[in-house]
C-alpha cells in the first residue's frame, strides 16, 4: 500500500491543527493514509478538548504561551522541544477495534524507532509493579492539568517517565491520530523531561522522524511517498483555521 509523508516541518497553533484536521477529511474522502511530522513556530499549549481555557493559567510555566484547543480530547500538551506526529488511517477493510489496534501499532513502532537510537521505552501497560514517576499528592484527586503527568495503558514511558502520549479523532471513513514525544525539558514545563534529558542519547527530530518512518511502514505494510500539502488541501486547511481554530470562540468555548 502506498501512503503519503509529509516532512517535519513548522507551524502555527492553528494552522497546525487545521492541518491536520484538513488531512483527516481528505483520507476520509481518498482513502489514502497520511503520516505527517512537525512543530511549533512558538512554544504553544494545545489543550484536550474538553478542558477548560482558564485551567491553563493555573500551570504558571505555560500560562503565557500561545494556546489553541484541539479536537482531540485529553491533557494539555506544552509543544517545545518535541515532535508532534499525526497519522489519519482509512478505516475500510479494517477489523473491529481498529482504532485501539491503531495506538498500539503506533506506539510499538515508536518504541522500535527509540531503540534504534539505544533507547529503552515501554508502554504503561507492560509496567507491571516497576516504579513509574507521578503528579504531586496535591494534584492526585483530580486529573492533571498537563498530559504528560497523566496515565493510560497506551502510554510510552521512559526511565519512569512519560514522554509520548496521543490522541484520536474519528471521521465517517477514516480515523486521525496525533500525539507528542516529548525530546528534552522546556522551561515552560520544567518538571516534565524528555527522552534526551532521560537518556545519554542525542536525537534529533529529523533523526527521529525518519527512523520512525521506517518503523512505521513495517508495521503497517507501507511504502512512503513524499508528499507535499496542494493547493486544494492548503486552501481548505486556511478555511478550517479562520472558521474554527483561529477563533476565540472555539479555543475559549469551556
Amino acid at each position: 500500500m502506498q501512503a503519503r509523508l509529509i516532512e517535519v516541518a513548522a507551524g502555527g497553533a492553528a494552522e497546525n491543527m487545521a492541518i491536520d484536521q484538513a488531512l483527516l477529511e481528505s483520507v476520509d474522502r481518498d482513502a489514502v493514509p497520511t503520516l505527517r511530522f512537525y512543530t511549533w513556530s512558538e512554544p504553544t499549549v494545545s489543550l484536550g478538548y474538553f478542558q477548560k481555557a482558564r485551567d491553563r493559567l493555573a500551570h504558571s510555566p505555560s500560562a503565557n504561551c500561545a494556546f489553541v484547543r484541539r479536537a482531540t480530547g485529553g491533557g494539555a500538551i506544552v509543544h517545545h522541544n518535541e515532535l508532534t506526529y499525526s497519522f489519519v488511517w482509512p478505516l475500510e477493510n479494517v477489523p473491529a477495534g481498529a482504532k485501539s489496534d491503531l495506538y498500539q501499532r503506533i506506539h510499538l513502532a515508536i518504541i522500535e524507532s527509540l531503540g534504534r537510537f539505544g533507547v529503552s521505552a515501554s508502554r504503561y501497560a507492560d509496567l507491571g509493579a516497576q516504579a513509574v514517576q507521578t503528579v504531586a499528592s496535591g494534584e492526585k484527586r483530580d486529573e492533571p492539568f498537563l498530559c504528560f503527568q497523566r496515565r493510560t495503558d497506551e502510554d510510552l514511558v521512559v526511565a519512569g517517565y512519560k514522554v509520548c502520549g496521543s490522541a484520536q479523532r474519528t471521521s465517517r471513513k477514516a480515523v486521525l491520530q496525533h500525539g507528542s514525544i516529548l525530546m528534552d525539558v522546556s522551561p515552560h514545563s520544567p518538571e516534565l523531561p524528555g527522552v534526551v534529558s532521560l537518556t545519554p542519547q542525542k536525537i534529533s527530530l529529523q533523526e527521529l522522524s525518519t527512523e520512525l518512518t521506517s518503523a512505521m511502514a513495517e508495521a503497517f505494510g507501507m511504502k512512503f511517498v513524499k508528499f507535499a500539502l496542494d493547493e486544494t488541501l492548503i486552501e481548505r486547511s486556511h478555511q478550517i483555521q479562520a472558521s474554527r481554530f483561529g477563533q476565540v470562540d472555539w479555543n475559549e468555548k469551556r
